[in-house]
């Protein structure tokens, strides 16, 4: 009877789960998402028409950095097509004031950004609007960006074009943003500005290609309605996708909270998901290389074909701020979409913890005391497997750090991040494998039952605290919890390995995604945070090895000495294997900066850099008896003749008691900067009094100051403004100590000396003139 009840709880829960996970239906019209009546659109998108203007704002007007005069040039051709095509055009300028938050990087750091979005306007019939968006700046001055987001806003030129020509109930508004890659400042702009009111719902388009991401993730997710529509549409088109998670180390707890311009929609509470490629990003995104080549026809055609679909079957009901549920978690499946609701989370949470505590209250029941033997023994592996557990997290990346010391290289994976995550997954099961056999050959206590106990008591904890914290976030320790209170009725080694499912999902959805080298880089940065973390991850694993050791029906120990020596010969393969993978490759190559630059006694240098070590086939050609390479490999600087430098620069300071400074800097430019950045430092605690539209103090967010944040013993400001910038600045500044200014003006190169054209290296041009001094 005990076994048919339990039997049937199981049934039960998997019944739940099963229906509470929404299948993305067929055409059928939802609540509020559903086939309007009106018809649809007949003129034909053309691939050709929205390939020539990527081809104009990429390679003819070239790189559109915010503030720069070639982004002013594309707001500028936006402007006049979309007249053309018969649109009530406006211009939107800002100036804005963003504040770092970055915990990685904690100097305080303060930008001015100043662009402007070029809106757009069709009015229909009635006053509902669907709004279209892209951005249409560049990441820096020296990419051209034809993928990133030339491409999504040259598809968007020709749905405007078509939109143009047909007559239609609904209203439309284009924007194109602005500063986008400053951190969505245009489309942050845009939402806090404007009357959101008659907008309906919003699509985003962000680096166009195939296979299709579709993305819905932002500190707010896009209503799980509308993905169902837009999954169903690109399924029935046989169109291949890839849906976006929003995890915790990807978007929500992020400074943006999204990846591009539809993720401040849908903060305001406006409907909103965006289109871009699927996929971790090329090795040409935001570099020189993101040219013209990179665009094909067919993704353009596809794309284009795709979007008057979506607005021809998306019907919103209603307009302007809506309220939804915003913490479903959706699962693909091919190209099926399953969301498991937010309630359908509570549910199984409270099911699973009831689940949880029907096990335990079992345990107790059964005749087998937990405590068996010596309390020593209970002592030693109490010790052990905490032990084991950072030592296996440890040794996961021990073939990486070892070969980086060996190469001389921050960082090895950029060619094949795949690769060495496949080998740290391989060479945690082999740490696993070794470490549980050293753990079975001590004196240890019988039974096994309080390895379980103490596993599911940890994973319980886990999953209550995360849930309290965020109910979605909370799911995978569920799982992970549910799979480790079936080891009681079935001690299975699947189920070791199924528990932390969705945790190693994870991790691959963000190697498949732009953050992912973010969050490598954190990796190496805090090797110690994150061994421990990963270290307290397995010892809910080395619990439930031990008890399955203890309980399971196969002769388990025998299978662990069989695969002892293989463990550890594959183990030390592993290690010394890595170091044979490419670090670079055509398709990754190493990112380098070669800056032309002046420094206060206007001598001029060139100036190679990188994050990693500079490679040294690179080093050999440029190698000559006035080369100076760098400590750290990273740096390499030779003599160039003399040029007239892009600026005049004359600074002076003058002291008007109190240790209150008067900064006056005046610059007489050549040409326009694409940047100046200003990094004070000292020892003692500053502040800035006043200061004239550098930095506008009036603007600034009262949470912002124009002072001094202290990080290892040393204060720092570091003061961004993009173009226009003004020829005098001054300021006054409150300083307790001595401040050390270093000023930085950034230029594009337009006629570079050295052209490196090496394999596997990927090159952008720089002029900078920098100086430094103290007061």
């Amino acid at each position: 009877m005990r076994k048919r009840k339990h039997g049937f709880l199981l049934l039960v829960i998997i019944l739940f789960v099963f229906c509470s996970l929404n299948l993305p239906r067929s055409i059928t019209p939802l609540a509020h998402y559903s086939t309007p009546a009106s018809g649809k659109m007949s003129t034909e998108f053309s691939a050709d028409k929205a390939y020539e203007h990527i081809l104009h704002l990429s390679e003819k007007i070239g790189p559109r950095p915010a503030g720069s005069q070639n982004e002013t040039k594309a707001a500028q051709y936006l402007y006049y097509m979309l007249e053309q095509y018969g649109w009530k055009v406006r211009e939107q300028p800002f100036s804005k004031i963003v504040s770092n938050s970055n915990p990685l990087k904690p100097e305080h750091k303060i930008q001015v950004i100043n662009s402007q979005n070029i809106i757009a306007e069709l009015p229909g019939a009635l006053p509902e609007t669907i709004l279209l968006g892209a951005h249409y700046d560049s990441a820096d001055i020296s990419a051209p960006g034809a993928i990133d987001n030339a491409s999504g806003v040259g598809v968007l030129l020709e749905i405007a074009r078509i939109l143009g020509q047909e007559k239609h109930q609904k209203s439309y508004q284009i924007v194109f943003f602005g500063a986008e890659e400053n951190g969505l400042v245009g489309s942050q702009y845009f939402t806090a500005q404007s009357d959101l009111s008659a907008i309906q719902w919003m699509l985003n388009l962000d680096m166009v290609g195939t296979p299709l991401e579709i993305d819905i993730a932002g500190k707010t997710s896009a209503p799980p309605e509308l993905v169902d529509k837009v999954v169903t549409i690109a399924r029935q088109e046989q169109i291949p996708f890839h849906i976006s998670r929003d995890f915790v180390v990807m978007t929500r707890e992020g400074s943006q909270g999204g990846s591009s311009d539809f993720s401040p929609f849908l903060d305001q509470g406006i409907p909103a998901l965006g289109l871009g490629i699927a996929g971790r990003a090329e090795g040409y995104y935001h570099r020189p290389e993101d040219r013209i080549e990179q665009v094909t026809l067919q993704s353009l055609d596809t794309v284009g074909k795709f979007i008057p679909k979506l607005i021809d079957s998306v019907e919103v009901t209603g307009s302007g701020q809506k309220t939804w549920d915003s913490y479903y978690l959706p699962f693909q499946l091919g190209s099926f979409v399953l969301i498991i609701p937010t309630l359908g989370l509570r549910i199984l949470f409270i099911l699973i913890i009831f689940f949880t505590l029907f096990s335990i209250s079992r345990s107790f029941r059964d005749k087998e005391p937990f405590i068996q033997g010596d309390l020593k023994e209970y002592v030693l592996v109490g010790v052990g497997i905490p032990v084991v557990a950072f030592l296996v997290s440890f040794l996961s990346g021990t073939g990486e750090w070892l070969w980086q010391f060996i190469k001389e290289r921050v960082y090895l994976w950029q060619a094949y991040p795949g690769v060495f995550l496949i080998l740290r997954v391989i060479m945690v099961l082999c740490a696993l494998l070794i470490f549980l056999r050293l753990l079975r050959s001590f004196p240890q206590p019988k039974g096994g039952k309080l390895y379980w106990l103490v596993g599911v008591l940890i994973l319980t904890l886990l999953s209550i605290i995360l849930g309290l914290y965020r109910i979605d976030l909370a799911f995978p320790f569920l799982f992970w919890l549910f799979c480790f209170n079936l080891f009681l009725y079935y001690p299975s080694i699947v189920l070791l390995f199924i528990g932390p499912y969705f945790i190693y999902k994870t991790h691959w959805e963000l190697l498949n995604s732009q953050q992912w080298s973010g969050f490598y880089e954190t990796i190496h940065l805090y090797p110690i945070v994150f061994i421990v973390l990963y270290g307290l991850l397995f010892i809910p694993v080395l619990l439930g090895g031990l008890y399955i050791l203890e309980k399971g029906k196969r002769p388990w120990d025998q299978m662990l000495k069989r695969l002892f020596i293989p463990a550890l010969i594959l183990g030390v393969g592993i290690v010394l294997g890595t170091g044979l993978i490419p670090n670079y490759n055509k398709t990754n190559p190493q990112p380098i900066s070669v800056q032309k630059v002046w420094t206060e006694s206007e001598e001029v240098v060139l100036r190679i850099s990188s994050t990693d070590t500079l490679s040294k086939n690179l080093i050999a050609e440029l190698d000559s008896k006035e080369t100076k390479v760098g400590e750290d490999k990273k740096t390499l600087e030779l003599p160039i003749p003399s040029e007239k430098p892009p600026l005049q620069a004359n600074v002076s300071v003058t002291d008007t008691g109190g240790r209150l400074l008067n900064f006056k800097m005046a610059m007489k430019y050549g040409r326009d900067p694409y940047l100046v950045r200003i990094k004070l430092e000292s020892k003692r605690p500053f502040k800035i009094r006043e200061m004239d539209d550098f930095i506008p103090i009036a603007k600034l967010p009262k949470k912002i100051a124009l002072e001094g944040k202290e990080h290892n013993g040393s204060y720092t400001l570091l003061l961004e403004r993009t173009p226009p910038h003004q020829g005098v600045t001054q300021w006054k500044i409150a300083a307790e100590g001595i401040v050390k200014c270093s000023i930085e003006v950034v230029f594009a190169d337009q006629s570079p000396r050295y052209s490196i054209k090496l394999p596997h290296i990927s090159s952008e041009y720089k002029e900078v003139y920098q100086d430094v001094f103290e007061f």
